[in-house]
C-alpha cells in the first residue's frame, strides 16, 4: 500500500516567508483512492495561488506520480522560481533530470542532492549524452514470467554487447547490475568505485544497453551488491509504453512512449508511481505491483503500461 506522505513537515519548510496552505487534504484523498477529487484540489490550489511554491510543488509531485513527468519538471522549476526551498525541490528534480538526460541541468542544481560520484557521472554523461537508437517505432523483445514473487517478469538485456538475464522490478529505478556482473561486462565506474579498482557499489554507465533491437548508448546504471545479476526498473520500460505478453513470450516497446487505440474489452486501472514502488488502483486505495494479488491478476494476461496517462491496461 502507498506510504503516507509526510506533507505537513515538508510543506512547512518549503517556503521562505509566510506559511502556505498545506496540500494534505489532496494527499489524503489521493491515498484513499479518490483520484479525481484529489486531482481537482491540486489544480485548484495551483490556480488560486499561482505564485505559491508549495502549491506548484504539490501539483508537480502528483503529476510526476501519474506519469506527466515533463510537466512536473516545469512545475518544480517554477516552485524554485517562486521561493521554494532548493534542498527539497532539487531532490524531486534530480531523478527527472537524470531520466530525461538533462545532465547540464542536473549538474546545475544547488545545493546538489547528488553524491560526488553521481556528479562525476553526470559530468561524463553531459559530455557523452545518452542516445536511443531503434530501427522501427514499434519493436518486440523476448520476455517471460519472472517465476519470482515481487517481480513482473524477466528479459534478456545486452550490456556492452554481452547478454545478461534481468528481472523487471517495480521497486527499482534504473538498471542495477551486481558487482560481479558489472566487473565482467566492464562498465564505466565513477568516484570511489573507479579509484578502488571497481569493487565498490555506486553509480556507473554502460557504453550500450540493448533490449531486443532497441539500444541506449551511454546509459546511466547503478552497481549494487546482491545475488541478482541484473535488475531493470519498470520505469526504464515504462518510457516505451510496453505491452507485456508472458503467454506470447514477448514485450512490445513503443519508441514514442504513446499507446494507440485500446481493445474494446480492455480494463483500465489508474497507476501511481512512488520512489520505491509502482501502485495500481483498487477499491479503497492502492495496491503494489509487487503484491501477490496484483501478480495473480497480471500473470498469464497481456497488459500494457501507459505511463504517460498513468494507466495500466488489462486485455
Amino acid at each position: 500500500m502507498m506510504r503516507r506522505v509526510a506533507v505537513c513537515a515538508v510543506a512547512a519548510g518549503l517556503c521562505h516567508g509566510a506559511a502556505a496552505q498545506s496540500p494534505r487534504a489532496a494527499d489524503s484523498l489521493l491515498e484513499s483512492g479518490r483520484l479525481e477529487r484529489a486531482e481537482s484540489l491540486y489544480y485548484a490550489a495551483a490556480r488560486a495561488r499561482p505564485h505559491d511554491p508549495v502549491a506548484r510543488w504539490a501539483l508537480g509531485r502528483y503529476l510526476a506520480a501519474r506519469g506527466a513527468q515533463r510537466v512536473a519538471m516545469t512545475l518544480f522549476e517554477e516552485s524554485l522560481k517562486f521561493g521554494g526551498r532548493p534542498s527539497l525541490v532539487n531532490a524531486e528534480l534530480a531523478p527527472l533530470y537524470l531520466g530525461f538526460g538533462e545532465y547540464r541541468a542536473l549538474l546545475a542544481l544547488s545545493p546538489t542532492p547528488l553524491t560526488a560520484a553521481e556528479r562525476e557521472r553526470a559530468a561524463w554523461l553531459e559530455a557523452h549524452p545518452t542516445r536511443l537508437v531503434a530501427p522501427d517505432s514499434i519493436l518486440a523483445a523476448s520476455y517471460r514470467d519472472a517465476g519470482d514473487s515481487g517481480y513482473v517478469g524477466r528479459l534478456p538485456i545486452r550490456v556492452n554487447g554481452r547478454t545478461v538475464d534481468a528481472l523487471v522490478d517495480p521497486g527499482t529505478r534504473g538498471v542495477v547490475l551486481s558487482d560481479s556482473t558489472a566487473t565482467l561486462l566492464r562498465v564505466r565506474r565513477f568516484g570511489a568505485a573507479a579509484r578502488a579498482g571497481g569493487h565498490v557499489p555506486g553509480p556507473a554507465a554502460a557504453d550500450s544497453l540493448a533490449i531486443g533491437r532497441l539500444t541506449l548508448t551511454n546509459m546511466p546504471i547503478t552497481i549494487g551488491p546482491g545475488a541478482r545479476p541484473a535488475i531493470i526498473g519498470l520505469d526504464v520500460l515504462a518510457r516505451l509504453a510496453p505491452t507485456f505478453d508472458a503467454p506470447g513470450s514477448r514485450v512490445t516497446l513503443r519508441v514514442s512512449g504513446s499507446v494507440a487505440a485500446l481493445p474494446g474489452t480492455a480494463a483500465v486501472l489508474a497507476t501511481l508511481v512512488r520512489p520505491s514502488d509502482w501502485l495500481v488502483s483498487q477499491a479503497g486505495g492502492w495496491a503494489s505491483l509487487r503484491s501477490p494479488q496484483v501478480g495473480r491478476l497480471l500473470r498469464g494476461r497481456r497488459w500494457t503500461l501507459d505511463a504517460k496517462r498513468g494507466e495500466l491496461i488489462l486485455e
